[in-house]
């Protein structure tokens, strides 16, 4: 299921979206509501999702404000914005943050939202797969390697899972120029370091999850991540649902 997160000060509003819109007909599942954005703001450090819907005119932080803040934080989110406002600076301020849509309340019907969701879907499904084709080539070419010093920079990776690893160490620990290190391992395995990095990393999580009973947070700190929040975006990143989806439905395949 794809995560949705609205915010709005109107409770009418966010009870309409909630109770009449049939979400999980369409993939989706409302995994929290704020009529307080600065109170959403802090859920979305914290929590993975996949598009927010928000309203404009909120006091603290207002819509656009919202979504400004999550670009700074780096959080990649398909934004909607909900407004009263048929003006042309809410609408050139919503294009230029890259907003996916902008709805006015006034035309705010249930075949609209509906329309809505399943453009975003197809948007999702297609990340999706996209993403997993990625990691199984990555994969098929990791195996398929014989350099001498890729085989040992991948060593070194799956050994020191537990900490922060970087490109400068590991072409240190091999006695390489980190340039070369790079340019080579992605000729090798049409691969970047850090991303090979990334996915063993998210393959162990997985591997964690389902065989063992340790929480988020301690696995989290055994792959060396320095918070909860990257992990959890990372992995939302990489297999499409949260740990926590993971661990109870058992619903990703690799």
């Amino acid at each position: 299921m794809n995560e949705v997160v609205l915010v709005d000060d109107d409770v009418i509003v966010i009870e309409f979206l909630k109770k009449v819109i049939p979400w999980h007909d369409y993939g989706f599942q409302v995994v929290a509501s704020f009529q307080d954005s600065s109170e959403a703001l802090a859920f979305m450090e914290e929590n993975p999702f996949d598009v927010l819907i928000t309203d404009i005119g909120m006091p603290k932080l207002n819509g656009i404000e919202l979504i400004e803040q999550l670009k700074k934080l780096k959080i990649n989110s398909y934004n909607v914005i909900l407004s009263c406002h048929d003006e042309f600076t809410f609408a050139q301020q919503a294009i230029k943050l890259e907003a996916y849509d902008y709805i006015l309340k006034e035309s705010m019907e249930e075949t609209n939202i509906i329309a809505l969701l399943e453009r975003l879907k197809e948007k999702l499904d297609q990340e999706g797969y996209t993403s997993y084709q990625h990691i199984k080539v990555s994969k098929l070419l990791e195996l398929t390697s014989r350099n001498e010093d890729v085989l040992k920079a991948q060593e070194y990776v799956k050994t020191h899972l537990g900490e922060k690893i970087s490109l400068t160490e590991v072409a240190a620990h091999l006695h390489l120029n980190s340039s070369y290190l790079s340019r080579m391992y992605k000729k090798e395995t049409g691969e970047g370091f850090v991303e090979y990095v990334t996915r063993v990393k998210m393959e162990k999580a997985l591997e964690l999850l389902d065989q063992s009973f340790k929480s988020v947070e301690q696995i989290a700190y055994e792959l060396g991540f320095d918070s909860k929040s990257y992990f959890l975006k990372t992995f939302k990143r990489f297999y499409g649902v949260s740990p926590k989806s993971f661990k109870h439905k058992d619903n990703v395949s690799v």
